[in-house]
């Protein structure tokens, strides 16, 4: 009998569990952050430029309908632009009539902290999950038409939950508009026009990456299981809160929160009708919570990830 009552309560967290997890959070808040390593040490090669820098970090966030930067295809006049002149009105352009027809949410445009090839650019920026993949770009400069980039860069994982962070290593690409093998600006135009393609361990470049790209999961904005709830949930990973909003005043007679393997961590059975309300988990581990809210219109349950 005991064995029985056993499966019975597994099986109910499993189906709780399953429920819980369909539900995709509509939006999450990222910092995306690349540090240059490309130096006369990391590449060594005679006459390495002494004002050697990056252009201002560009890109998007978009719907798999559109690409944006893709090796082994030619590039766009955007992508042109920015890899032989560090110039985005272009590029920017080709974003914002992607936003226009539906397939992308966000133009990111980032200068770097100093002119220099070891520099950085961080931003922070809000992912929709209708347009999850990121792609970047920014000139090696000074060079023919030598960039870094990033192409459709999904930031959901195969189950259908934001990733928590991604580290990769960015090497150097030849947008295939311009020859030329030396660090120099004024190059002949490529006739025809080449495809994308690498120049990972090749003159001027060695076998070393150029820079390292993180991005860092900060917040989930989570919606409701029940669409037709008014309440809404923004976590926050560094502060280890969690802000309810309840923005028709509707009374939450308890909330409970449970970590991934259905332990409750804390429960609040005190009625409220408050219209925004934080609460915080200092000890609490990262990883991934659910929120269970029982108010009036029933019982509403959120995933948030700390």
């Amino acid at each position: 009998m005991k064995a029985i009552k056993t499966h019975i309560n597994t099986s109910i967290f499993i189906l709780f569990f399953t429920l819980v997890t369909q539900a995709q959070t509509a939006t999450a808040n990222y910092i995306i952050s690349f540090q240059g390593t490309w130096s006369d040490a990391t590449h060594p090669y005679p006459n390495f430029p002494s004002n050697a820098h990056w252009s201002d970090l560009v890109g998007a966030l978009h719907n798999n309908i559109i690409v944006f930067v893709s090796p082994g295809t030619l590039a766009t006049t955007g992508i042109e632009d920015v890899a032989e002149r560090g110039v985005n009105d272009a590029f920017s352009n080709e974003v914002q009539n992607a936003i226009t027809a539906g397939n992308a949410s966000l133009y990111i445009h980032q200068p770097f902290d100093a002119f220099s090839p070891t520099a950085s650019a961080s931003v922070n920026v809000t992912a929709n999950s209708n347009f999850p993949l990121l792609s970047l770009a920014s000139m090696i400069a000074p060079s023919p038409d030598w960039m870094i980039q990033v192409n459709s860069l999904s930031l959901i994982d195969t189950n259908g939950d934001w990733k928590p962070s991604i580290v990769m290593d960015l090497f150097p690409y030849d947008a295939g508009t311009e020859d030329g093998d030396m660090y120099e600006f004024i190059n002949p135009e490529s006739d025809p026009q080449e495809l994308i393609h690498p120049l990972q361990n090749i003159a001027p470049f060695s076998n070393a990456k150029v820079g390292t790209l993180t991005i860092t999961l900060v917040s989930l904005s989570t919606e409701d299981v029940d669409a037709k709830s008014p309440i809404q949930i923004i976590t926050n990973s560094n502060t280890k809160s969690i802000q309810i909003y309840n923005s028709s005043r509707k009374t939450i007679e308890q909330i409970a929160v449970y970590d991934a393997i259905g332990n409750l961590v804390k429960q609040y059975a005190t009625p409220t009708n408050e219209a925004a309300k934080t609460l915080t988990f200092p000890t609490a581990k990262s990883g991934l919570y659910f929120v269970k809210l029982q108010s009036e219109n029933g019982i509403v349950t959120k995933k948030v990830l700390f």
